[in-house]
């Protein structure tokens, strides 16, 4: 296989047009459509193509690892090309406009910068990458090129609601929050303390499947406790339940406080840190004070259906759901979650417990937040890509990579269990553990090379 890099890249980009077709594949096509391919089309890329088809653009060409999950998707798009490998697609790039990035977390960036590199449009999964460099590069490309790059966190609409409510004062000015989900346990196992020493191709993969599977990380055996499904738990291809859920449940604090990098970290677990991320585990963040938030607030993250002390003066019969997003405020608190559309609501007032006032407060945020109308997600990027309007996606890539570098920062110091460590965001280091920087850097391995970027 050829080695594809940013040379490569920039060599091919001059070619690039916009072809207004009519017709593709016997579908009739409108005037000013978007042309989409998907790399990753399987699993959550299913669910994305077909939302973003539903919302306007048009599904062009179709790329997996996996010959099983290809064959599947491509029974909904009959005719349309497939290809095994994201790159030998990209050769053919001037027959798509936008592309979808649906791979595991560990290839986002790779396949994102690349899709940017020859003036693509780019939705890419949640979290938008695998560590705090990729971040940085993404954010880059998308400045350079110009195009519309979006964040997959679908859910990031009823964010709307969180804004509204803190803006009516019920709750006063924010001095902590928490955030916390069921994962893993519930829809993904916690993966095992080593990686697997053997394997074999089965389940759709090849040896060379596989390869491309694997791109910049580090090489381990194909094997099920790794993929298809199963990769979310490990330090080299996911990232843990913190990626996966907070980058949803989490959103509405990072957008409507500001927060960019932590300044100080500390992963809570008692399980061995090696090659997997803990099945159960806190980590704790503080954020300095920000132009939307005038005081430095603790973040705290809490997966495997650990669920935060209640608050005093609750009702006695509340309880939390499996996920979780609570505001304390230095007049009350209330409770939400974005990952299923539940409405924030006040549970608690300050400084006394359950009784009228609190109904009052909480009748309040009810009225407040009644009949408010959201966006739709997936047609907002298929708008700002047939536009051309990168600014019109709210979760654009000026918001979405440092919040997820935020995430990413947070994730890291889990690998050091118990120990706080201290984040400068204007360097982008630990200044006080030197050796945790090395997992804010990019992965790059054989043709699969991230430094091509840098």
């Amino acid at each position: 296989m050829r080695h594809l890099t940013r040379r490569t890249f920039i060599g091919t980009t001059a070619g690039a047009f916009f072809i207004p077709a009519r017709t593709l594949f016997g579908q009739d096509l409108p005037r000013k459509q978007l042309r989409l391919a998907v790399v990753g089309a399987g699993g959550i890329g299913g669910m994305t193509s077909g939302e973003l088809r539903k919302a306007g653009a048009t599904v062009a060409a179709l790329c997996d690892v996996n010959s099983a999950r290809l064959a599947g998707a491509a029974k909904h798009y009959p005719g349309i090309p497939t290809y095994m490998d994201w790159r030998e697609m990209f050769r053919h790039h001037k027959d798509f406009d936008a592309v979808a990035v649906c791979t595991p977390d560990h290839t986002h960036a790779i396949v994102g910068l690349h899709a940017m590199r020859l003036g693509k449009h780019v939705y890419i999964q949640k979290p938008l990458a695998h560590s705090y460099e990729e971040c940085q590069m993404l954010m880059a490309e998308q400045k350079r090129t110009g195009v519309v790059a979006q964040m997959g966190n679908q859910h990031h609409p009823h964010g709307k609601a969180f804004k509204v409510l803190l803006e009516t004062g019920l709750i006063g000015d924010v001095t902590e929050v928490v955030c916390w989900t069921d994962r893993p346990g519930r829809f993904w196992p916690p993966a095992p303390k080593s990686y697997p020493t053997t394997g074999k191709y089965d389940r759709g993969f090849t040896k060379e499947s596989w390869d491309i599977w694997l791109g910049p990380c580090a090489e381990h055996p194909c094997s099920p406790l790794i993929a298809p499904f199963k990769w979310r738990g490990w330090w080299d291809y996911g990232t843990g339940a913190i990626g996966d859920m907070a980058i949803h449940n989490a959103d509405p604090a990072f957008e409507i406080l500001g927060w960019k990098a932590p300044i100080v970290v500390k992963g809570i677990c008692d399980e061995p840190v090696v090659a997997a991320f803990p099945g159960r585990a806190k980590i704790e963040m503080m954020f300095a004070p920000t132009p939307k938030c005038p005081r430095t607030v603790k973040f705290t993250w809490m997966n495997s259906s650990q669920t935060p002390p209640m608050p005093a003066g609750v009702h006695p019969k509340y309880t939390f759901g499996d996920n979780g997003l609570m505001f304390i405020g230095t007049k009350g608190v209330f409770n939400g979650v974005v990952w299923g559309g539940k409405t924030p609501i006040v549970i608690a007032a300050a400084g006394h417990a359950w009784n009228d006032e609190t109904k009052a407060m909480q009748r309040a945020g009810v009225e407040a937040v009644k009949g408010l109308s959201y966006h739709n997600h997936y047609k907002e990027f298929v708008d700002a890509a047939k536009a051309g309007t990168p600014e019109a996606c709210a979760s654009k890539m000026s918001y979405a990579a440092p919040f997820t570098q935020a995430l990413l920062v947070g994730a890291i110091g889990l690998r050091f269990p118990n120990r706080e460590l201290h984040f400068d965001p204007a360097s982008a280091r630990f200044t006080d553990c030197p050796e945790a920087n090395e997992f804010l850097k990019a992965p790059s391995r054989g043709a699969f090379s991230m430094r091509d970027f840098t």
